[in-house]
């Protein structure tokens, strides 16, 4: 799994500072020429931009990470979601991926809504996400006020072992994680296994209903797998 995509916050940031010093370059260019109406212009334009970054710090404030009175980030997701998303991901022999909000009640990560978006490529070894389009997804939810809580995606191969993080995956999670987001990645097999992790180890996930067992710490194997 890849996606070729870095911060979204801190790309907008860095792209509306470079747009604002261009402004103050301009401006300061056209006060020494006394363009007036050019210098009006550009006022409007740098109290527009600086607007814009308080609104970005705004939206960086409000989603912060959230812990429990014991430090544990804690994530519940149901069976039945977890069964629909197995056949979403394994629905052909490519690998699948797709971003999952939901509700935060108490300090509590609902996983329950699927947030999809389009990709540059798929294969049976991995999938490449498209920027663009999870640029627009990650600033949506930003907007309705949600947040990436996971990042759901299918391995090829049977098995818990199947499920283990490749270079890639951690490679991303490290990233969602150095910036502060909440999201944890969740990894399926062919055959059912579902491995949860965060690379800071700060997780407790869980399973609401039946169909699925435990299997190891943070390792699931999803029962009563319909064959249709």
């Amino acid at each position: 799994m890849e996606l070729q995509s870095g911060n979204p916050i801190d790309a907008e940031r860095q792209r509306l500072e470079k747009k604002r010093l261009a402004f103050v370059e301009a401006f300061t260019k056209a006060a020494s020429s006394g363009e007036q109406k050019h210098l009006a212009h550009l006022f409007i334009k740098i109290r527009q931009t600086n607007e814009f970054l308080k609104a970005l710090e705004a939206i960086e404030s409000a989603t912060k990470p959230v812990k429990d009175a014991s430090g544990l980030r804690r994530y519940i997701v149901s069976s039945l979601f977890l069964h629909e998303s197995f056949r979403k991901l394994t629905a052909d022999d490519a690998e699948q991926f797709f971003f999952v909000t939901g509700s935060e009640i108490g300090g509590v990560l609902v996983l329950d809504q699927w947030a999809e978006f389009a990709h540059q490529e798929r294969s049976v070894v991995g999938v490449v996400g498209d920027p663009r389009s999870t640029h627009a997804l990650l600033i949506k939810l930003e907007q309705f006020g949600h947040r990436l809580l996971a990042h759901f995606h299918s391995h090829p191969g049977e098995g818990a072992e199947a499920t283990r993080p490749s270079r890639k995956d951690k490679s991303f999670q490290e990233r969602l994680e150095s910036a502060g987001h909440v999201a944890v990645m969740a990894i399926f097999s062919r055959d059912g296994f579902v491995r949860f992790v965060r690379l800071d180890q700060n997780l407790e996930v869980e399973i609401h209903g039946n169909g699925v067992e435990k299997h190891a710490e943070g390792i699931y194997r999803l029962t009563n797998l319909d064959p249709a």
